[in-house]
């Protein structure tokens, strides 16, 4: 039974959004498997109601594919199981989940649930500090040694890989070692979003608002900017939020802009998420990225010399996600090449990782890109529009297309809704004063192009 599982979380894990499977489909565990039925195992009631609306489907199929048969499907809630159910009786019978309701709902302590996303590895004694994220650093010291007493709510901001998903769990695996009853809820942004709009299409708001609101001690709350232009799931978080910080409880954000640069935000939402400390975490100075990498080979066994870490410092300057990834990338073709990890090594392969991402960029994606990061339509940045909102992106895409691409000025006006070549040049040109003198567009440009792979 737990091979069959197994078989098929790997093909579901293909299957689905990586935040989706990570969030929902990792914390189950097979129970009992009877003749065409299995059990499995969930944290709690309000998790089994969101499977069987949201993946019941998708988890048959999976089981199908799996062991070429019919499997049906049945949820049990993690310690409330029966010692006397027989493996091969009428599951649905002998273990229906009661309905969901604020007044009987019990949510588990975050041991048996929440603490499974969190990365093990993640905690403040494996987090290389420096003088780019000293202070975000100490702020979640302090927050996880006394939550609810100061920097509420804690924000941090920076760009990707710098980090801030490595401090929330940190501060989860923390409090968890410090109170180990907290009820600690942790999240994405988009998953909230998608919580709130199913919760809402089929009548189920109260329960997700007694999860949120009433089991809830510390919300940690990743990629926060995914609210923006969602009305009605920003109108749940704004009381939400309202509700949790008025009973002392602890709330902290990780965004990739500051809250006044988020779009489609609106103001008194804005403003509750400046109402305790915002800390901008930027990116490694070139001693701490090596540092980063030092520890993570010792961590894993790789023998890296001093010289080649310098050289993928300074060859990954902007994402410590990316600079890892690189370090994986040259460690593993040593290892199945059977050859010593040296700078010459590690320039081929960087290298070629380079020019195959650039490759692979077009105009077309790169204006599909920045309109995404922008919340905006493509249609939008080939419009006549001049308000800021627009312009400003209009400008990066057309940064970035003259900057990766070979398209010529003309190419680029015409992409653009026919725009002459002159009107390209005065674009190009007011974006290099912006990035000159605004932190926020010039950690925009390096965030799109980390998305394009550069």
């Amino acid at each position: 039974m737990p091979e069959a599982w197994s078989k098929a979380l790997e093909i579901l894990k293909d299957r689905l959004d990586p935040v989706q499977f990570e969030m929902w489909l990792r914390p189950i565990r097979p129970a009992q498997l009877g003749e065409g039925s299995m059990l499995l195992e969930v944290p709690d009631e309000f998790f089994a109601r969101w499977i069987r609306d949201n993946y019941l489907e998708l988890i048959k199929d999976a089981l199908w594919d799996t062991t070429r048969q019919p499997i049906g499907v049945e949820f049990a809630i993690r310690g409330q199981m029966p010692t006397d159910a027989p493996a091969q009786q009428d599951l649905a019978t002998a273990l229906a989940i009661p309905p969901v309701s604020p007044s009987t709902t019990t949510r588990p302590t975050p041991a048996a649930s929440d603490a499974e996303r969190m990365v093990p590895r993640f905690t403040f004694d494996n987090y290389i500090v420096g003088l780019s994220n000293e202070v975000a650093h100490s702020a979640c010291e302090f927050v996880a040694a006394k939550p609810g007493a100061a920097y509420n709510p804690l924000f941090l901001y920076g760009g990707v890989g710098m980090g801030k998903t490595h401090l929330l769990h940190a501060i989860a695996h923390e409090l968890r070692r410090r109170q180990p009853n907290l009820r600690i809820l942790y999240n994405f942004g988009e998953s909230y979003v998608n919580e709130v709009m199913t919760a809402m299409k089929n009548g189920r708001l109260d329960a997700l608002r007694y999860q949120y609101r009433g089991q809830c001690d510390v919300l940690l709350m990743d990629d926060v900017h995914y609210l923006a232009g969602k009305e009605f799931a920003q109108e749940e978080f704004f009381h939400t939020f309202n509700e949790l910080y008025n009973g002392g409880k602890q709330i902290v954000f990780t965004s990739d802009q500051v809250p006044s640069s988020i779009p489609k935000v609106s103001e008194r939402l804005r403003s509750r998420f400046e109402w305790g400390l915002v800390v901008d975490i930027a990116p490694p100075d070139e001693e701490m990225r090596v540092r980063i990498l030092l520890r993570k080979a010792a961590r894993e066994g790789i023998d890296l010399s001093q010289e080649v870490a310098h050289y993928l410092a300074q060859r990954f300057p902007t994402s410590v996600r990316e600079l890892e990834g690189a370090l994986n990338r040259v460690a593993a073709h040593s290892l199945i090449r059977k050859v010593p990890l040296t700078a010459d090594l590690a320039r081929r392969l960087t290298e070629q990782i380079v020019s195959d991402r650039r490759g692979r960029l077009t105009p077309e994606l790169i204006l599909k890109v920045v309109a995404e990061y922008c919340q905006l339509q493509p249609s939008d940045l080939k419009s006549p529009r001049r308000h800021r909102a627009v312009s400003t992106p209009r400008q990066i895409a057309m940064y970035l297309i003259r900057r990766h691409t070979t398209a010529s000025l003309p190419t680029i006006g015409a992409l653009f809704g026919g725009r002459s070549h002159s009107t390209v040049l005065t674009a190009l040109a007011h974006l290099e004063g912006l990035l000159k003198k605004e932190p926020a567009t010039e950690r925009a440009v390096r965030d799109i192009e980390r998305q394009l792979g550069l």
